[in-house]
């Protein structure tokens, strides 16, 4: 079994990739594949770059060129559900755009034309995270994490957002492209990140604060995914 890891940020990467032996790098289109061996599995981790065309580009060149057999989607996230502090972890249960708007042609908010509302995360690996969770000792949160090309800093795009999806966990600017491209090839996907800032006027303030909290925390998570992973 292959594992794709995707992060977008090379603080998001970082502490994966240095665990990773004999690591070889291969770079195309801007984004950055780094394959071996950790905690027993083959691994080939992605930093994308940010926003939703940087994370589609990268997960089709990790696709294509790796060829994993399921893909997690690591990093930090902006915490929505009120129970979500920093440090804490989000698990999808599915991923939605919340800047796509075709509802003039009768789809669903979020909705790209011919897709589903929503793309579905992998029972099997929303119940990994959950049993890592649980061994971890975390605090974390399951449900939808939406997606758009913009960081929320501020109370009107936050109402806008809550009012369009009211079960939305999280926020950030990946996971739904990241699922798009999975669905689309078929493979097994699920997001599982940290909380870097609770999404508020003051968010971008601690996200630069709290950043390295969250990429702590996310990988420890897909640590522990990787060692249940290996016994499979």
């Amino acid at each position: 079994m292959k594992i794709g890891v995707i992060g977008a940020m090379e603080q998001e990467v970082t502490l994966l990739r240095d665990q990773i032996e004999g690591l070889q790098t291969l770079s195309r289109g801007g984004c950055e594949i780094y394959t071996g061996k950790l905690n027993g599995v083959d691994i080939a981790l992605l930093k994308s770059g940010i926003g939703k065309v940087s994370s589609a580009l990268g997960t089709t060149l990790l696709i294509e060129h790796c060829q994993p057999d399921i893909v997690i989607n690591t990093g930090s996230a902006g915490g929505l559900d009120p129970k979500l502090k920093v440090g804490d972890i989000v698990v999808s249960e599915e991923v939605r755009y919340h800047d796509a708007d075709l509802t003039a042609f009768g789809y669903e908010a979020g909705q790209m034309a011919q897709c589903p509302a929503a793309f579905i995360a992998d029972d099997k690996l929303i119940a990994l995270a959950e049993k890592c969770i649980q061994s971890l000792d975390l605090n974390a949160v399951r449900g939808l994490v939406c997606s758009g090309d913009a960081f929320i800093n501020g109370s009107e795009p936050l109402a806008r957002i809550r009012s369009t999806f009211p079960k939305v966990a999280a926020v950030e600017m990946e996971a739904a492209a990241i699922g798009h491209v999975c669905y689309q090839y078929n493979i097994p996907f699920v997001v599982v990140r940290a909380i870097s800032d609770v999404a508020d006027q003051e968010s971008h303030i601690s996200f630069d604060e709290f950043l390295v909290v969250a990429a702590r925390e996310s990988t420890r998570m897909v640590n522990a995914m990787l060692t249940e992973l290996s016994k499979q």
